[in-house]
C-alpha cells in the first residue's frame, strides 16, 4: 500500500513548502527519540516516517512524481527509507539548538551522538557513488538504455567480501566482538568515557583468521565496471536512479550507485510537464482553406486536420501523444503550434492573385489578415 506522506505530516495536498516545513519541525520536536526516553524505539520509527515524508514533499521533483504515481523509488522496486536518502540535514539547524539545550549536546542533531542519523558523525565513509548521465528528450520519451563506465572498490570475489581466506572469521580480540572501543580520560571522580569505532576490526566485531591473499584482508579490490541503466519512460530531469549494491565496498559493506539523469533540450520538441509541444509551418492558403497535415515526432507519425480560417499561434491538440506518465498509465498530449509562413519573394502571377484577393476584401470592407 502506498504511503500517504501528506497524512504523515498532517498537511493538505495543497500545502505550501513553508507549511510542510513547519509541520515537519513540530513533529520532529515531538517524536525525537531523546525526547521520548521511555518509548525510544517507537519514537525513532515515527521520526523516520516523518523524515521520509519530508524528504519527498520538500523536493519539487519528488513531490510531483509522488503526486502522480504514489511512489518516488524508481528502478529498484523498493521504497524503504534510510538516512543516506535524507538530503535536508540543514533544515535541522533550528532544532539542534533546542535539543542540545535540553539534552546537553547529545541530541543527535549535532552534539555528541549523531550516529542516530546513520553516518552523520561516525567514522565510516560514505559508500554511495553518484554519476551524472546526459540523455536526450527522445530517450526520456522512449525509455532507452545507456551504459555507465566507472571505477569502484568492488567486493573481492575470492573471499566474497569477507577479507578472509575461505571466509573464516574470528571475534575481534580488541573489542571482544562489539565493534567499539571505550576510551577513558581523566582520573578519580572526573573521568570522561567516550566510545569510538574499534580500529582493529573497523567496527565489524570480527577479523579474518587468515587474511585473503587477493585483497590483502580488505574485502574489496579496485575494478572498472560497465553498468547498464534502463531509463524509465517519461523520466523527469535530474531524477536519480538507485542501483543497489553497485557503490564502494568497504569493511564488508557495499553502498549504492545513484545515476542522475540530465535531459538535454531538443531543438524541435519542447516539454511542458508531460505534454510535448512542436511547431508546424503552413502556408497562407492552407490557413485560409484548411487541409490535412502529417507530422513526425520521435519517429511516430501523427495526422492533423487544419481547420479553415486557422490563425497564427493556434494550437491543435493530439490527446495522449505526449510524454508517457512516469510509472503510470497514459501519456500527456502533443500540442501542435501553427505558424503561418509568409513568402518573402513573389513572382508576378502570385502578386496579381494576392492583389485581386485584397481588392475583393476591400469591397466587403474586411481585411484579410494573417
Amino acid at each position: 500500500m502506498a504511503k500517504d506522506y501528506y497524512r504523515t505530516l498532517g498537511v493538505e495536498k495543497t500545502a505550501s513548502q513553508d507549511e510542510i516545513k513547519k509541520a515537519f519541525r513540530q513533529l520532529a520536536r515531538k517524536y525525537h527519540p531523546d525526547a521520548n526516553p521511555e518509548n525510544k524505539a517507537q519514537a525513532e520509527e515515527k521520526f523516520k516516517e516523518i523524515s521520509e515524508a519530508y524528504e519527498v514533499l520538500s523536493d519539487e521533483n519528488k513531490r510531483r512524481m509522488y503526486d502522480q504515481t504514489g511512489s518516488v523509488d524508481f528502478g529498484s522496486g523498493r521504497s524503504d527509507f534510510t538516512w543516506q536518502d535524507f538530503s535536508h540535514q540543514g533544515d535541522f539547524s533550528d532544532l539542534r539548538d533546542i535539543f542540545d539545550r535540553i539534552f546537553g549536546g547529545g541530541s543527535g542533531f549535532g552534539g555528541g551522538n549523531e550516529s542516530f542519523f546513520g553516518g552523520f558523525g561516525n567514522n565510516e565513509p560514505n559508500l554511495d557513488l553518484i554519476t551524472e548521465v546526459k540523455i536526450t528528450l527522445r530517450d526520456a520519451f522512449e525509455g532507452n538504455s545507456t551504459t555507465v563506465k566507472y571505477r569502484r572498490n568492488a567486493p573481492c570475489e575470492t573471499c566474497k567480501g569477507t577479507g578472509a581466506e575461505e571466509g573464516k572469521l574470528k571475534r575481534c580480540p580488541t573489542c571482544n566482538g562489539t565493534g567499539q572501543q571505550r576510551v577513558v580520560q581523566g582520573q578519580g571522580f572526573f573521568r570522561m568515557v567516550s566510545v569510538t569505532t574499534c580500529k582493529t576490526c573497523n567496527g565489524r566485531g570480527v577479523i579474518p583468521v587468515t587474511p585473503c591473499k587477493v585483497c590483502k584482508g580488505t574485502g574489496s579490490i579496485p575494478t572498472t565496471e560497465n553498468l547498464e541503466i534502463k531509463i524509465p519512460r517519461g523520466v523527469v530531469n535530474n531524477l536519480r536512479l538507485r542501483v543497489r549494491g553497485k557503490g564502494q565496498s568497504y569493511n564488508g559493506k557495499t553502498g549504492d550507485m545513484f545515476v542522475q539523469l540530465v535531459i538535454l533540450d531538443d531543438p524541435l520538441v519542447k516539454r511542458i510537464n508531460d505534454d510535448l509541444e512542436v511547431t508546424q509551418e503552413i502556408t497562407f492558403p492552407e490557413a485560409a482553406l484548411g487541409g490535412d497535415k502529417t507530422i513526425e515526432v520521435f519517429g511516430r507519425q501523427h495526422s492533423i486536420k487544419i481547420p479553415a480560417g486557422t490563425q497564427p499561434g493556434d494550437v491543435i491538440k493530439i490527446k495522449g501523444a505526449g510524454m508517457p506518465h512516469l510509472n503510470a498509465k497514459g501519456s500527456g498530449d502533443l500540442l501542435v503550434v501553427i505558424k503561418v509562413v509568409v513568402p518573402k519573394h513573389l513572382n508576378s502571377k502570385q502578386k496579381e492573385l494576392i492583389s485581386a484577393l485584397m481588392e475583393e476584401g476591400e469591397k466587403k470592407h474586411s481585411w484579410l489578415r494573417i
